[in-house]
């Protein structure tokens, strides 16, 4: 197997700068900044209830299946299903 080596290299050095970089993106912008005192009391004294967000409850869409005949490659009838909404 004939591999050219310079895409190769290029590719491999290219994935290794790029991971550096990201590595040093993403911890700068991980670094959490620290929440003045009244917002952090203000968030302690908020109702729980209220904090998490419940979505309703949805029902899911019902589905039915179709199927048509089709012809496989050595001529053959086929059926082929699917299901749809």
């Amino acid at each position: 197997m004939d591999m050219n080596r310079r895409s190769f290299l290029t590719a491999l050095f290219g994935g290794a700068a790029a991971t550096a970089v990201g590595t040093v993106i993403a911890s700068e912008s991980a670094s959490a900044t620290e929440l003045p005192a009244e917002a952090a009391a203000a968030l302690d004294q908020t109702d729980a209830e209220f904090t998490q967000y419940y979505g309703r409850y949805r029902r899911p869409r019902p589905r039915r299946q179709v199927c048509t005949v089709r012809r496989n490659r050595f001529g053959r009838p086929e059926r082929i299903c699917r299901w749809v909404y």
